[in-house]
């Protein structure tokens, strides 16, 4: 099967839809005159076909590459990971709002990019996993280990040790929350902190609130 056929078959079916985007980042890598050559004949312009690809994820995928809560908070060591329990422990939601959250985030998935020796994923990633760890039908999956790449200007972030997800998002700070439909497009994100409102449940339930959904 030819690409331009391929594409033709493939650009309404998510699964699919993924598999283009590891080609547009395999050629993009190692063919990037082609890249500029053929995708623009088939797709138009080229900015489009990567803004596509940067918003459509494999759910999956990272539901099964994720972890957990119960599992992430049984994996925190050292100090760092003892200031996240403590952390986990003392946060309490606002009750009618992780009400709101819990309904508003149905068909959804939280996806959090993390590292335990961050300042703001100790209380940020402590507080969504209190949230999803009080109301289990809010999906969240977590991805530890973070770490950047300063000595190669090219590449923000070393994979390994990072998750090799970080290069399916367009990840700029940690703790990053994504949150990804039940097709797997990028309806919202938070960075860092909240920004619109004073607790992270709230946040959340504003993202949603003005999502691209």
């Amino acid at each position: 099967m030819t690409y331009k056929n391929s594409v033709k078959k493939r650009k309404n079916n998510f699964r699919q839809i993924y598999l283009l985007k590891n080609y547009c980042f395999f050629v993009l890598e190692y063919k990037s005159k082609e890249l500029i050559i053929n995708i623009p004949k088939l797709h138009g312009k080229l900015n489009e076909v990567i803004k596509m690809v940067k918003e459509i994820h494999d759910v999956k995928h990272l539901e099964k590459s994720g972890v957990k809560v119960d599992e992430m908070i049984k994996n925190l060591s050292g100090k760092d990971g003892d200031i996240i329990r403590e952390n986990f422990e003392k946060y309490e939601p606002i009750e009618g709002v992780l009400s709101e959250l819990e309904e508003k985030a149905k068909g959804h998935l939280f996806v959090v990019f993390c590292a335990d020796w961050c300042k703001d994923c100790k209380t940020n990633v402590a507080a969504f996993a209190k949230i999803v760890k009080l109301r289990p039908n809010i999906n969240g999956v977590f991805f530890k280990g973070i770490k950047s790449a300063p000595k190669d200007p090219d590449i923000r972030w070393r994979v390994p040790p990072s998750p090799p997800e970080v290069n399916d998002f367009d990840l700029r700070k940690i703790p990053t929350i994504y949150i990804v439909d039940s097709n797997g497009k990028l309806v919202g994100e938070m960075l860092e902190n909240p920004e619109h409102k004073p607790t992270l449940e709230e946040e959340l339930v504003y993202i949603l609130d003005n999502s691209q959904g």
